[in-house]
């Protein structure tokens, strides 16, 4: 049914065709967004290879699918038939786009091989999204909202080990502040989101670049970069 509804979708000019890097005046896009590492950003990321059609073939237009979910794909292949295909489509990409405001271990992989084989790449980060790599909690405001100490078998999922949950920090109202398994939301209101040093630092301004922007800026900051700099 999805593959009914996507061919559809091209005929009646929706989705752009498979990329053909050979063929005139149509650039290879390749998209990165997150899918196993969070779902949170699907319709964002649906509005940018709607964007991306305009300025080439979007090789990875089901990163946007409203189907896919934090699985995955469910490729008969397995595992290593989507590593082979989305190897095989960062070789043809042109161009590089990723949004990376959500923390992925498979977005990070590709703009890695995406940097090997010498790619143009643009990165798209939102740093007041509350995610991507924190400042140090004892580094933010602390918060005046008391959290609740997880019971231990909360504490694998939680990810924070053998922490101390005795600890405490003073607001600046008296009242203590209890370190708890929630804690990632009072940062997400009282730091802003940094990105990861391995993808700022590896911006030089031209062949991979960085831009901050906010959500409903991603359409204009497409169109500047693609037009503006035509790659």
């Amino acid at each position: 049914m999805a593959a009914a509804a996507a061919a559809g979708a091209r005929e009646r000019g929706e989705q752009g065709q498979p990329g053909r890097p050979g063929q005139p005046g149509r650039r290879a896009l390749y998209f990165c967004g997150s899918i196993r590492g969070g779902r949170e950003d699907r319709a964002l990321y649906g509005r940018i290879v709607s964007r991306l059609r305009r300025f080439g073939a979007v090789l990875t237009e089901h990163v946007a699918a409203a189907e896919l979910g934090a699985r995955g794909e469910e490729a008969a292949g397995g595992d290593r038939l989507i590593y082979e295909r989305d190897l095989a489509w960062l070789q043809q990409a042109d161009v590089v786009v990723a949004e990376v405001t959500q923390p992925s271990l498979g977005v990070g992989y590709e703009l890695g091989q995406a940097v090997a084989l010498n790619k143009r790449i643009l990165c798209l980060f939102r740093p007041q999204s509350g995610r991507g790599e924190h400042s140090k909690p004892w580094m933010a405001p602390p918060s005046t909202a008391a959290f609740c100490r997880p019971s231990p078998q909360q504490l694998p999922r939680a990810g924070v080990g053998a922490l101390e949950y005795s600890a405490h920090l003073q607001t600046g109202q008296g009242r203590k502040w209890r370190w708890g398994v929630w804690m990632e939301s009072t940062f997400a209101f009282s730091a802003l989101a940094v990105l990861s040093a391995m993808i700022r630092g590896a911006a030089d301004g031209s062949r991979f670049q960085v831009l901050d922007y906010e959500e409903g800026q991603v359409e204009a900051m497409l169109d500047q970069y693609f037009g503006a700099d035509p790659p």
